[in-house]
């Protein structure tokens, strides 16, 4: 009886450790874009039902990395509104997001969202300041503004010096909300995909990673791309920006 209750218990020892170290495998770069791109090897997919949960709700990293990414860069996000009364009413359905990328107040958003408007008003922080269009960019899809008379010092968030690569954990943030994914896979130069369908209300949300550092902007979701969103990177926002700037 004794032995049989010793073999239990190394059993269980034995399957426990078993999971464990195929969940440390799992959470590994390799094994992610192997999952991503739906190139398992034949052990990784046996191992799959037992890790895919593990994957899909622990690999985005909740931890002091993640809070200090979003302290870091909550201070440059814009919310555009049409009017001045909804500005002071901060009607979330009328909201537009955006990021401030100057601290003399340039701002960058997407141009679909702003229905060719000239004159919006930006809720930064709580204050309510008045933004004009600059420029909008075609075909990529941006539209630039600048804060009228803008005579204060605006924090930013910094670009991204390196490219994102495929794995990495990004982050999309509006002042109501934080998500998480990672980057999937460049669907063109300076367009990337994450590996998540970002609600309507992160349309035009900064992208950032666990530096703090911008990414990039998310674009309108496509329902031609089920699960995934499409952004535009920091390289050509930076690039636009000091056309802009230089006119």
């Amino acid at each position: 009886m004794r032995k049989k209750t010793w073999f239990k218990i190394i059993g269980v020892c034995f399957t426990v450790s078993l999971v464990v170290g195929m969940i440390g495998g799992a959470l590994t770069n390799e094994y992610l874009i192997s999952y991503l791109f739906g190139q398992l090897t034949q052990k990784q997919e046996e191992e799959l039902p037992i890790v895919k949960k593990v994957i899909e709700h622990h690999v985005y990293v909740e931890d002091s990395l993640t809070i200090d990414a979003v302290e870091k860069a909550n201070p440059s996000i814009v919310r555009l509104y049409a009017t001045v009364a909804d500005a002071q009413s901060r009607d979330d359905a009328k909201a537009v997001n955006a990021v401030m990328v100057t601290s003399d107040g340039y701002i960058v958003t997407c141009d679909a969202a702003l229905n060719n408007s000239l004159t919006w008003y930006a809720d930064i922080e709580g204050s309510i300041v008045a933004a004009d269009v600059v420029d909008t960019m075609q075909p990529h899809g941006l539209t630039y503004l600048r804060i009228r008379d803008a005579e204060s010092f605006f924090q930013t968030v910094p670009f991204a010096f390196l490219e994102p690569e495929q794995g990495q954990q990004i982050l999309a943030l509006t002042e109501k909300g934080v998500m998480s994914a990672l980057i999937s896979h460049a669907a063109e130069k300076n367009i990337y995909v994450i590996d998540r369908q970002l609600p309507q209300d992160f349309t035009c949300s900064p992208i950032i990673n666990l530096g703090g550092e911008l990414v990039g902007i998310a674009m309108q979701t496509n329902d031609e791309l089920v699960g995934q969103t499409r952004i535009i990177s920091a390289q050509i926002l930076e690039e636009l920006l000091a056309e802009v700037v230089d006119q």
